[in-house]
């Protein structure tokens, strides 16, 4: 598991030293092994840098630069460095003047710190209003707008052809989520998924959002928590809910982290 360096002076006294204990490998070595190649001279597979080495000039183009890192769940880049990916699901942390990296974000090293952190990925199908709720009417558009995570097309990592992550989805699932929908219909649901979906995504600590179903006149209020970032490195923030159902408020609140595919899944 990958050690994650949040301050700026520390990373730049790790990369120092890293870089400094390094022997001065010859010019055609000294961006770091070279990756296999087939007869053609082809890669056989994504070649896989390290910290303290350099990474290729070609990469460190504009195309490569990653400016959305908060969607993608990275950390703020120091004063002086840049996120740049490759395959648009390898992320690395490199000096902009002289391309060392200080930070590797593999996506199957995040799948796997995902799973020790938090046990099991969470997709659609754990998903109460998904497994209840997909048949019925769904005046929000949750479904058919792929708001819910296991369907949506445009979360962060895949190939490079996808543009890059945008807004992500969410999964309402498990005991906590379940707590959270229990009092709501399945339009109820619909429209709150809505709330969740936007205020996941605002990036706005402190920010509320409301949502009512105009059938009952059920309704409810979400208001985002604190933005931060878990040991393990990925985005999480808390949250607080009020739902008033045939004019009673039922409160709950909870926590939400996204998970390596770009998804918010409530954790607790």
């Amino acid at each position: 598991m990958k050690t994650f360096v949040t301050a700026a002076a520390s990373l730049s006294l790790l990369v120092g030293s890293a870089a400094s204990a390094q022997p001065g490998p010859p010019d055609a070595s000294r961006y770091g092994p070279r990756p296999p190649q087939d007869s053609q001279g082809y890669q056989r597979y994504n070649p896989r840098w390290s910290r303290g080495d350099r990474l290729p000039p070609q990469y460190r183009q504009p195309q490569y630069y990653v400016s959305d890192w908060r969607q993608r769940g990275l950390r703020p880049p120091p004063r002086g460095y840049r996120w740049v990916r490759y395959n648009d699901s390898n992320y690395f942390l490199v000096a902009i003047a002289t391309g060392l990296i200080a930070q590797t974000v593999y996506r199957d090293e995040r799948e796997q710190n995902w799973e020790r952190r938090y046990n099991r990925r969470y997709s659609y199908q754990d998903d109460r209003y998904w497994q209840e709720c997909r048949d019925k009417p769904d005046p929000a558009g949750v479904i058919v707008g792929a708001i819910i995570g296991g369907l949506l097309g445009n979360a962060a990592g895949g190939d490079d052809n996808r543009g890059g992550a945008t807004l992500a989805g969410v999964i309402i699932g498990g005991a906590v989520g379940g707590a959270l929908t229990k009092d709501m219909n399945c339009e109820d649901r619909s429209y709150a998924y809505r709330t969740y979906y936007n205020g996941f995504n605002s990036g706005r600590p402190g920010s509320r959002y409301s949502w009512r179903n105009p059938s009952n006149n059920h309704r409810g209020d979400l208001r985002i928590g604190g933005y931060y970032y878990d040991p393990a490195g990925f985005r999480c923030t808390t949250f607080s809910q009020t739902i008033y159902i045939d004019g009673r408020p039922r409160q709950g609140n909870g926590r939400a982290c996204r998970q390596p595919d770009g998804t918010w899944a409530i954790v607790n």
